[in-house]
């Protein structure tokens, strides 16, 4: 294969890999979007597990999330095979769906402020450009989430 080609090959496969990477941000963000309890849930959980509970069931919890982290972040790997299979995996998936949860909870408790905040955002237009919207934002930031990891792998 000549260096022309080879420069084609690999742009077609960077195309592809953005197509994958938006496909996939769209879908998980759309996921979360259509379940707002499980969001709630999330970005409620963050700061209770390793704080107030035994080291005993802190870790029984942390090997229960990785557990329950594995289908997706198989389903992940399988429609990202730049990395390689290993890699991908262990590199890209579980990150991303590690990535996932934490993005999603902070991105819910931020695109859903309290009464406080949303006076200040009628008040003032300043605060009120910076607010967040949900579904938007998470997709954004999943992508670039996936974005990065399949580059980095």
């Amino acid at each position: 294969m000549s260096g022309s080609d080879q420069a084609e090959a690999s742009a077609r496969s960077v195309v592809a890999a953005r197509g994958r990477v938006r496909a996939g941000g769209a879908c998980v963000a759309r996921a979360f979007v259509e379940r707002p309890v499980r969001c709630d849930l999330i970005g409620a959980r963050a700061a209770v597990p390793e704080r107030n509970v035994s080291p005993q069931v802190a870790a029984q919890y942390t090997r229960a999330a990785i557990a329950n982290a594995t289908a997706p972040a198989g389903r992940v790997a399988h429609h990202l095979p730049e990395p390689g299979e290993r890699d991908a995996f262990r590199f890209v998936a579980f990150r991303f769906v590690a990535g996932t949860l934490m993005d999603t909870g902070a991105v819910w408790a931020h695109a859903h402020p309290s009464a406080a905040m949303l006076a200040a955002y009628e008040e003032d237009p300043f605060p009120a450009a910076l607010r967040l919207v949900f579904a938007a934002t998470l997709r954004e930031t999943l992508e670039v989430l996936l974005s990065g990891l399949v580059a980095r792998a």
